[in-house]
């Protein structure tokens, strides 16, 4: 019953109750919280058991925050039942409710398969940290504390009152079980009468296929299937096995049995899956089928089964899916459809071959500094990560508008290889490669995703957090200096912060809870030079030079030259910000001349008046797109290094014009 509360504690540092992000050199300062539960369970001869928990905060405003953030308290309590643990609420019985005069929260219902039967003893399965206090005959008495360098404590209090013919009760201190027995004699040998359903994830992602396999990743959330076995007649179900295969994927589960299912009895089975590791070499959703066969029998012995099949989706290895809730399980909270998003962390991928070389790369052009030593030369080491980037022309390349609610629930994400590869990403791209530099030279990152945008925090060695705009990178001469980089990222963490987000923690992923990175093929010493990736002194002045304070001045590429804007053949255009929809854009000319375009901005409805200068030789591609922006026939220009920029051709009063004329005079 405890990771639930472990759930709620997430919550509450994720609304920021225990962190503030200021300013870099401000040191993380945690207010004291405390967080007390008393829950009591009352177990019935079936297993099954009535729950109610008494949550309060102190200081009180820890309640206020959540009941501001979460006005559908469900959110907060649902990872009790259809997500995480092995047993089921009965939707009909869960009761939530708040008293503002005592800022406390109360949770009431009926839970089913809270206990099973195993090896002919009644489980009823503790947390780690759980320990029982005391016993007074069929009621033991549990606590159990929990606190984070960041200020939060929470203490439990837990009764569980099990059924008065209840013997033999035990503490099983290795496997942390509750154990007891019941002398219960059945009458009826009828045979026995059973609901199966299964609930299962639509859609797996290989980038992490190794957390399937972990029931305690999470504390249990990335199950693969989760089948509910009811017995609904009036005789025993003994013997009963749960067996599962995922296609071509898995092998068939060894099951571990129930040697008893009373009438009125459920188990909740949950699978976890050891997938093959060769989804990691697929690149598109492959279809798989789940196979679910169970067994059991009669009091008399004789034997029953049922098969359950399912269609199923692997994602490809970049394929990231945003939320792991079915569409029954999700409200219209943002935490429901991005709840994957610690998930990122595995795709933070410090130990591959391509991030280690282009840190050493780093280190070199910053001097040798020790990034993790001190908090001067972990700036400087950034600072330089940050140029490192900028010299060797990665760019932001496609806006994040996908990370809304309302849109697709799902994109490509990249490795940091596959941004070095194409010398380009999105800002979760970016963020991702900025992290796992520096976890490659032992800084500790964060993911900080909000809605619309992601960004890397990195701590500090002397414990302050420091943010980076990684979409500074930009792209023509939208790119910021490393100081403006880090003061926009400083804004957005102040402005961002008041609303939802997921702070992610890459190393807690990763240690505490489980999240490890995927087999990736092996590449080649010189993927980098392959890439155009180069270190400082192959750079020369082609690539610019580095100052230590952090600034990057180009020498020659992407600075805008005001005598070229006017060269070349003009067309109006519109240039849009985001996914191809218009909600974001500017209006400006584009100057098409024999071996150069040149765009300029004189208007935008979001403030962004872009400018940048492209040669036709870096053009890898101009092409009308298949869908029309706002009815209007879009086209793209797609650089080598992977920008892409969507235009539409206009007149003087904003209709749109056909993009042929311009599509010729580009092809010349």
């Amino acid at each position: 019953m405890r990771r639930v509360i472990k759930s709620l504690v997430l919550f509450v540092i994720l609304l920021g109750l225990t962190a503030l992000l200021t300013e870099p050199g401000y040191t993380q300062q945690a207010e004291e919280i405390a967080m007390n539960v008393n829950a009591s369970q009352t177990v019935d001869a079936a297993g099954n058991a009535h729950v109610k928990w008494v949550m309060t905060f102190n200081p009180p405003r820890g309640y206020d925050r959540i009941k501001r953030s979460y006005p559908n308290l469900y959110v907060l309590f649902r990872d009790l039942g259809p997500e995480r643990s092995s047993f089921e609420i009965q939707r009909d019985s869960l009761k939530i409710s708040s008293d503002d005069g005592q800022r406390s929260i109360t949770f009431l219902a009926d839970v089913l398969g809270l206990a099973v039967s195993r090896k002919n003893r009644w489980q009823i399965q503790l947390e780690p940290d759980e320990q029982i206090s005391t016993q007074e005959g069929n009621r033991v008495f549990t606590t159990s504390q929990f606190g984070n360098q960041s200020g939060l404590r929470m203490t439990l209090i837990n009764t569980y009152t099990l059924p008065a013919s209840a013997a033999n009760v035990h503490f099983e201190s290795e496997i942390h079980q509750l154990t007891y027995t019941l002398a219960t004699k059945y009458l009826s040998v009828a045979k026995p009468e059973v609901d199966v359903n299964v609930r299962y994830k639509k859609r797996l992602m290989a980038a992490v296929y190794k957390v399937y396999a972990d029931p305690q990743a999470q504390d249990g959330a990335y199950w693969v299937a989760k089948c509910t076995f009811k017995n609904s007649g009036k005789s025993p179900v003994r013997d009963l096995r749960i067996s599962y295969r995922l296609g071509e994927y898995s092998e068939m589960s060894v099951p571990d049995p129930y040697s008893l299912v009373p009438p009125g009895g459920t188990v909740v089975d949950r699978y976890y899956p050891v997938i093959s590791s060769k989804v990691a070499d697929l690149r598109t959703p492959t279809p798989l089928q789940l196979y679910i066969r169970y067994d059991y029998k009669d009091s008399a012995g004789h034997a029953y089964f049922g098969e359950i099949t399912q269609r199923m989706e692997m994602l490809g290895i970049n394929q990231f899916e945003f939320s792991n809730l079915n569409d029954e399980d999700r409200t219209d909270s943002w935490f429901d459809f991005f709840n994957n998003a610690p998930l990122l962390a595995a795709f933070v991928t410090r130990m591959d071959d391509p991030v280690k070389q282009f840190a050493g790369y780093v280190s070199h052009a910053a001097g040798g500094a020790a990034a993790a030593s001190s908090k001067e030369d972990a700036i400087r080491w950034l600072a330089a990560a940050y140029n490192m980037e900028l010299l060797n022309d990665i760019v932001y390349s496609t806006p994040s508008g996908f990370l809304s609610k309302d849109s697709s629930s799902g994109q490509d994400i990249k490795y940091p290889r596959d941004v070095f590869r194409d010398k380009s990403g999105t800002c979760v791209d970016l963020a991702i490669t900025y992290a796992a530099l520096a976890e490659a030279v032992g800084l500790k990152a964060n993911l900080l995703v909000v809605p619309g945008h992601t960004f890397a925090i990195i701590k500090l060695p002397d414990g302050s957090l420091f943010p980076v705009e990684n979409t500074g990178l930009g792209g023509g001469n939208q790119r910021l200096t490393f100081e403006e980089a880090v003061k926009a990222g400083i804004k957005e963490v102040q402005e961002y912060t008041q609303g939802p987000y997921y702070l992610v923690d890459v190393e807690e992923q990763w240690n505490t809870h489980r999240i490890p990175n995927p087999e990736l093929q092996q590449l080649g010493t010189d993927f980098l030079a392959k890439s155009g990736i180069r270190p400082l002194d192959q750079l020369g002045n082609g690539g610019g030079t580095y100052s230590a304070s952090g600034s990057s001045r180009r020498s020659n590429g992407t600075r805008l030259a005001g005598a070229a804007l006017h060269s070349g053949v003009p067309f109006r255009v519109v240039h849009d910000h985001g996914i191809g929809t218009l909600q974001t854009f500017c209006v400006g000319t584009l100057y098409v001349s024999e071996d150069t375009i040149v765009y300029e901005a004189d208007r935008a409805n979001d403030g962004r008046k872009d400018r940048f200068q492209v040669k036709k030789s870096d053009i890898r591609e101009v092409k009308k797109n298949r869908m029309p922006m706002a009815n209007i026939q879009a086209f793209h220009i797609r650089v080598q290094n992977g920008a892409n920029f969507n235009f539409a051709v206009i007149d003087e009063n904003g209709n749109g014009l056909s993009p042929d004329p311009i599509l010729m005079a580009l092809s010349q």
